[in-house]
């Protein structure tokens, strides 16, 4: 059955005759800010001289004429990119307030419109669905290309902040709704002249403060009821008459995806290697199949970490591990894993507001033998939604105390076992797949062929209770995924992370001599002075081979994806389809990365219903991007380190070159030490 591709995209014409821009040099009045790349083309017809002066800024009422602005003809079709995108952002948000909805905008200045849900029936809250509208411009059309999507809803508070702010402080508070505005409190609450009209956006802070639970995580497939959204939006909005007054839309259906642009990795790059056998879900592979390689360490030694009032369960706990039941057989059998229980060492606190104290002092008396390899269970008291930032620093204080003694460590939180104990087995079996990782054994590995290529992959994590974003450099994986070490970084350091991917070069070469090629992935788009060093230190290498760089990120939900009208209403495109979303000469795709397989009929229940992840692929050598073998090559390898993921056997959508780099910033700035011991550079303990 052959794919149906549609992108969540409605296209417009762009206008064939001139349309007049008023302009001036200075701001008057209510106006736009055009920054100096949106200037019109002919702009010096206008203002001679204007390109010579440079001025960052100029203003516009765009088709408005305005007291003190001078008119400019201009043919949409030849000005540039970024000026016909912010006329039409423009238009659109004026049409959505002349409708009186809710528009705020996104971190890339996308319209997001909110429609109010009147089904929804709650005393508190009132709810929104959040849409946004972005404008492309011959992206992957001729035309020009609204992209619709759904970000999901909003709640707001139906008492005004003058009320709830009895309850709580104001530092709990970010966005609220004031007279059909969308503001950001504490930078426009000058413009909120009546608290009392003015009403708080729920977040996080604020679900704490009232002790409101979390929505429970929809596990069902997304692309439908995200589809069935957006399906009504356009309809009932984007394809009404007023709207294509404004933004002169040509076609009421979703925009085919031109078959040229389509490509597939090939059908082995799904294949996994285990003990037994080639598998493809380790869900049921690793069990059927055994993992590839059990633990390599000798002298295993397990012992606990508890609260005094948990002996009955650590004893549980311990049977399980060492015997299993009728499906989970327990660590050995499970997953290769050779352990013995040293109930002598435990450590044991008493205090269940405050750990710490005693389980550090309990680590630092900890007398190891040199010839035991030693790993703690630690019964965590506290949940990863844990309010109380004290008590939740503790499970990161521990895991750091325990690294410097050289111990790995497996956090598991006491109420989730003790609530349910009997299905516990599901969750031990990510456990023991962690556990064997940790412990330098290979779970599963890539069916590839070993080449002498190098792969470096750097990942971020951003803290949004400190605003502060953490970079962790994973350094670095050989081409089958097996993992060599990291380094990582307290802040984003241009100089230090330059200077760490060169010494993962550095490093490499000696033992295994000219790479075929250096690949990078990359969390964001690489800054030339990332760059420059990396190519300094290749140069000093005399290395000869290319170097790729690869932008992965997640793809957000108010962003470009494809759907598959072709197979049995599920909508997901098959796993290993790339589309190509850039312009000519942009190297941009889309990968679908999912448990649909050419031989699936029906898409396996519990599985993962991501959406695809996004590439920007490109290259210092410009002429190394002509391959097109080269590009599907990288784009398989993007894909087949997504399944390398050792945390859970759940299928991922993002390679471990960002993930891994990812989980150890989200880790790590909770340590006391700028640095992670030696120890914890060479082993995957934050898995």
């Amino acid at each position: 059955m052959s794919q149906e591709l549609y992108f969540n995209i409605i296209t417009f014409d762009l206008p064939d005759k001139p349309i007049t821009f008023y302009l001036s040099k200075e701001k008057i009045g209510n106006a736009q800010k055009l920054y100096k790349t949106k200037f019109p083309t002919n702009i010096e017809d206008l203002f001679p001289g204007i390109k010579e002066e440079n001025p960052d800024f100029i203003y516009t009422s765009f088709i408005y004429e305005k007291e003190g602005y001078l008119p400019l003809k201009l043919n949409l079709k030849e000005q540039p990119t970024d000026l016909i995108k912010h006329y039409y952002n423009w238009r659109i948000k004026k049409f959505f307030k002349s409708i009186k909805k809710l528009v705020g905008q996104n971190f890339v200045n996308d319209n997001q419109i909110w429609i109010g849900n009147r089904s929804y029936q709650n005393k508190s809250f009132a709810q929104y669905y959040k849409f946004t509208v972005k404008v492309q411009i011959k992206e992957v059309s001729e035309y020009g290309e609204l992209v619709i999507s759904y970000d999901g809803m909003a709640k707001v508070f139906k008492k005004p902040i003058s009320e709830i702010i009895k309850h709580t402080s104001t530092t709990n508070l970010n966005k609220v709704v004031y007279k059909m505005r969308l503001l950001k409190y504490h930078k426009e609450k000058e413009f909120i002249d009546d608290n009392t009209k003015a009403f708080a956006i729920l977040n996080n802070d604020l679900r704490t403060a009232f002790n409101i639970q979390p929505e429970p995580k929809d596990e069902s497939n997304k692309y439908i009821g995200y589809k069935h959204k957006i399906d009504k939006f356009i309809q009932h909005f984007i394809l009404s008459e007023e709207f294509k007054k404004v933004i002169p839309v040509n076609n009421n259906d979703y925009l085919p995806v031109e078959i040229n642009r389509i490509g597939e990795v090939t059908d082995e790059s799904n294949d996994l290697v285990f003990q037994n056998g080639v598998g493809r879900n380790p869900k049921i592979d690793f069990k059927n199949l055994k993992p590839l390689n059990p633990c390599q360490l000798d002298n295993v030694h397990f012992f606990f970490i508890h609260h005094t009032s948990y002996a009955k369960e650590v004893e549980a706990l311990q049977k399980l591990l060492e015997d299993g039941t009728s499906w989970y057989k327990g660590l050995n059998i499970y997953a290769g894993v050779l352990a013995h229980f040293d109930n002598n060492v435990n450590i044991v606190f008493d205090d269940l507001e405050n750990p710490l104290p005693q389980i550090a002092k309990g680590i630092k008396d900890f007398k190891s033998d040199p010839n035991i390899n030693y790993v703690a269970i630690y019964l965590s008291p506290f949940n990863k939604h844990e309010p109380n930032l004290e008590k939740k620093l503790v499970y990161y204080k521990v895991k750091e105390q325990l690294l410097y003694k050289r111990i790995i460590s497996q956090v598991i939180e006491f109420d989730r076992f003790r609530r349910n104990q009997h299905k516990f087995i599901y969750d031990l079996t990510n456990i023991s797949l962690a556990l064997l990782a940790k412990l330098d054994g290979t779970p599963w590995q890539l069916n590839v062929k070993p080449k002498n290529e190098l792969v470096i992959g750097v990942g971020a994590f951003k803290n949004t209770e400190e605003n502060i974003r953490y970079v962790a450099s994973a350094f670095s994986f050989k081409n089958n995924g097996r993992f060599n070490e990291f380094h990582y970084f307290s802040k984003s350091d241009t100089k230090g992370l330059a200077g760490a991917i060169s010494e993962a070069i550095w490093q490499y070469v000696p033992t295994n001599k000219t790479p075929e090629k250096i690949v990078i992935h990359f969390y964001k788009d690489m800054k030339d002075e990332e760059i420059q060093p990396v190519l300094e230190m290749m140069d000093k290498l005399k290395l000869p081979c290319p170097l790729f760089v690869l932008n992965i990120n997640k793809t957000k939900s108010e962003d470009i994806i494809a759907f598959d009208q072709n197979w049995n209403g599920v909508l997901i495109p098959m796993s290993g389809t790339y589309i190509n979303i850039g312009p000519k000469g942009v190297y941009k795709y889309l990968l679908f990365n999912n448990l649909r397989y050419y031989n699936t009929v029906k898409y396996p229940s519990n599985s993962s219903y991501s959406f695809p992840i996004k590439l920007k692929i490109s290259s210092p050598t410009p002429e190394a991007l002509n391959d097109s073998k080269m590009i599907r090559k990288l784009i398989e390898q993007v894909y087949q380190f997504s399944r390398l993921y050792w945390k859970s056997l759940r299928q991922q959508n993002v390679p471990i070159t960002i993930k891994y780099p990812e989980m150890v910033a989200e880790i790590a700035p909770r340590f006391n030490s700028k640095e992670i011991p030696p120890f914890g550079q060479e082993t995957l303990w934050f898995l």
